[in-house]
């Protein structure tokens, strides 16, 4: 079975895929605090200075899909 390319911001499952939501999706957006909130539920270590990309590869390095 082929596994999803989840290097990319867009990957389409899972956490990646409501965070890469855009704000004209029409859908619930999250921001970067609703980021670290789910961050800090999810055990997932991150610096108050991270922006979104780096906060994406820090739950991409916890192993979150």
């Amino acid at each position: 079975m082929n596994k999803p390319d989840t290097s990319k911001i867009d990957y389409k499952y899972g956490v990646f895929h409501i965070i890469s939501r855009g704000r004209d999706s029409g859908r619930k957006y999250w921001t970067d605090s609703d980021i670290r909130m789910w961050c800090d539920k999810n055990d997932v270590y991150y610096e108050s200075t991270d922006k979104r990309e780096d906060l994406i590869e820090r739950i991409k390095k916890a192993g979150y899909r």
